[in-house]
């Protein structure tokens, strides 16, 4: 598929220059036209090596800000005999090109394949960085990604994302994913096996993890992390779910979208939280306490104080957490 059949036009956030909104609000402008329009490169970030075959470039920051160019979350590569498999392309196409810089730097196999791991932007919003670079690149995704994205969550993420990045972003074209991974698909790139795991609504319906079997590691997207962040796409049930299908798995290395690398203590920290936060919800509502009332309780749980309290978005985002958690259970009694 050519380069061009596939670019989508550049929407447009609120938060736009006068004079960009003017060139280009109601005539949207594809990237070869934008040219001084274009936000600043993003530094380079050298990848970090998680395993044999896994890399990924760790972020910037843990929230979207003009100082870090909305680089708050992790893009993954993966180096096999057949080529570079990418997983997730960062906020920007920006990023997306400082990605490619540094799977250069590892590699000369050309990219091959990219898998966005869910719909929101720091996930997907550099695709277009890798159409250019490789106008056949095959993109994925779950079913319910694209179909999210296509109902209004792609200009959602793009403006929230420029929002943040005080417009360094622009330039960026919304690129969707345009091939289906379900889960249970097994790839065979020569000397490496790719395993793809979907496990439902996690930290949304569409989580897509990649196991490299050889490498005994797991690629986690957004469904663990020790980072307290956004969960109203989400379920605490079904991520407590799915983290002990995975601690099942008897796997070494697993490699999240926020935070860095570790092995079972990543899974077991994230594991222990949503279990502490959400049981302790059920057993609070059953008595007939607010999310306000249950936050100091849950606060002196021994984890929440003595681990889950240095995660990034602790303080600001707790109560969220409770409020929709609290949802959830209420939800479930019908």
């Amino acid at each position: 598929m050519s380069t061009q059949s596939r670019r989508q036009f550049l929407r447009n956030a609120l938060g736009l220059s006068a004079g960009l909104v003017g060139a280009s609000a109601l005539n949207p402008l594809y990237a070869e036209d934008l040219g001084e329009f274009k936000g600043p490169a993003v530094p380079d970030v050298d990848a970090i090596q998680a395993s044999k075959r896994v890399y990924y470039v760790p972020a910037m920051g843990s929230i979207p800000t003009p100082d870090n160019y909305a680089f708050f979350s992790n893009p993954n590569f993966i180096v096999t005999e057949k080529g570079v498999v990418v997983v997730d392309t960062g906020s920007s196409v920006q990023i997306g090109e400082m990605l490619l810089r540094q799977i250069k730097k590892v590699t000369d196999k050309p990219v091959i394949k990219v898998i966005n791991t869910h719909e929101h932007g720091d996930h997907w919003l550099g695709n277009h960085a890798f159409v250019q670079a490789y106008p056949d690149v095959e993109i994925y995704s779950h079913p319910n990604c694209r179909k999210a994205l296509k109902n209004g969550q792609d200009e959602f993420w793009f403006n929230f994302m420029q929002n943040n990045s005080d417009n360094k972003i622009t330039g960026t074209v919304m690129t969707l994913p345009d091939k289906d991974l379900n889960g249970g698909e097994v790839w065979e790139l020569g000397d490496t096996t790719l395993k793809i795991h979907y496990f439902g609504t996690v930290h949304t319906k569409s989580d897509l993890t990649v196991e490299v079997v050889e490498d005994k590691t797991m690629i986690m997207g957004d469904t663990v992390m020790r980072r307290i962040a956004n969960m109203a796409d989400g379920s605490f049930q079904g991520t407590i779910d799915a983290l002990k299908q995975v601690k099942a798995m008897n796997l070494a290395t697993f490699v999240p979208m926020h935070g860095d690398h570790d092995d079972q203590t990543l899974i077991e920290d994230g594991l222990t939280f949503m279990e502490v936060l959400y049981t302790r919800v059920g057993e609070m509502y059953e008595e007939g306490m607010s999310d306000f009332e249950m936050k100091p309780v849950i606060q002196e749980e021994p984890f929440m104080k003595n681990v889950a309290s240095q995660w990034p978005g602790y303080e600001s985002t707790l109560g969220t957490f409770i409020n929709v958690a609290m949802q959830e259970y209420e939800m479930s009694l019908f």
